[in-house]
């Protein structure tokens, strides 16, 4: 007879508690035990999540260095500064680098976007990259999901007397770079309430502080960069995503509604697994098999002009993508097999390329 390798655990509920969500909430047994096993163990806490809709984001201002960071890109927009954004190339960079210039664009800045190729110069910034910025008589650089770790280049930058600020998202390291700016809700000291911010959510907040209130058009970039990037959706996230779902279903972009046409997705009834396991994979695959470019310029298309040759580029990227997985995966499977069994408590397999 087969022995069974689990045991299923029951969380058992505080019946006291259960009556009291379900007696203040006006809401069914099922779910007030469901709240409590996500840890929504109180009244308010329970409410704020079930009507997460209704409550307001928080104050961009609170972010440590956001006051400085309008008061800088304010000026470079008046002085006709040149202004680039710096970017990723996964789904949290291309959406953070896509929303970032369509914002600034909208209140008049002269920008342009940079993001680095995965083969030829790897992750964040870079020295040559900046030099090439300094050449072409940028003023301004602002990173996007990248730059918190890169005191090499900061440092270079700042001989090259330009300016930069970071936005970031990624765990700081103990000595940060000395930038003109640091916006990481991560960062020492920072007093902004909620941590898990993506990095287009982070940069989100710097346009709704530039504009003084929140850029509606914008959400469904948030929302596709926040499921993408795998962060918590809870708190902010979780709003960001609520109300970025709604745009998407209501009035898609037209590069959104171009990828939703290639993944085979109704418009109108997008959820977030749609985003998780069909439109964030393609907009990552640009930058894992040859360049993001395709994936921004998608997503800041103004109309339907050449979306459809983009989407399907990005598709078929995705294809390719999972077949070089496939093939490696197989390849790795074959080379455990001729393994003795004595050596596979832990297995470790790499190989050329």
């Amino acid at each position: 007879m087969l022995k069974r390798k689990t045991r299923w655990e029951i969380h058992k509920q505080d019946q006291q508690v259960v009556d009291t969500l379900v007696e203040a909430l006006k809401i069914s047994p099922t779910l007030a035990r469901l709240l409590i096993n996500r840890g929504f163990t109180t009244v308010e806490a329970a409410q704020d999540f079930i009507n997460m809709e209704k409550k307001e984001l928080y104050d961009p201002l609170l972010l440590d260095g956001m006051e400085a960071a309008v008061e800088r890109i304010r000026h470079a927009i008046q002085a006709d500064e040149n202004i680039l954004v710096y970017g990723d190339y996964d789904a949290d960079g291309v959406t953070a680098t896509s929303l970032m210039v369509q914002g600034l664009r909208k209140l008049g800045a002269q920008v342009d976007y940079y993001v680095p190729h995965r083969f030829t110069e790897g992750y964040g910034p870079n020295i040559p990259a900046f030099e090439k910025a300094k050449q072409a008589e940028i003023d301004l650089i602002i990173t996007v999901d990248t730059g918190i770790a890169a005191n090499d280049v900061i440092e270079a930058a700042n001989l090259m007397n330009l300016d930069v600020i970071i936005t970031d998202h990624h765990e700081p390291p103990a000595v940060l770079p000395d930038a003109s700016i640091i916006i990481n809700p991560k960062k020492p000291g920072c007093p902004y309430p909620f941590k898990g911010l993506a990095g287009v959510g982070v940069a989100f907040k710097v346009i709704q502080a530039l504009m003084g209130e929140v850029p509606e058009e914008l959400l469904d970039l948030v929302a596709l960069g926040t499921i993408a990037d795998l962060v918590p959706l809870v708190d902010e996230n979780r709003l960001l995503v609520i109300k970025g779902l709604k745009r998407i279903n209501q009035s898609p972009r037209p590069g959104i509604r171009a990828l939703l046409t290639v993944s085979d997705i109704e418009p109108g009834s997008v959820m977030a697994d749609n985003i998780g396991f069909s439109l964030g994979p393609r907009i990552n695959a640009a930058g894992r098999m040859d360049h993001a470019r395709p994936a921004i310029e998608l997503m800041l298309a103004d109309d339907d002009q050449d979306v459809e040759q983009l989407a399907t580029l990005l598709d078929d990227y995705n294809i390719e993508r999972k077949q070089i997985v496939e093939t490696i995966a197989e390849e790795a499977i074959a080379h455990v097999d001729t393994l003795p069994s004595d050596q596979k408590n832990v297995i470790v397999v790499a190989g050329e390329g």
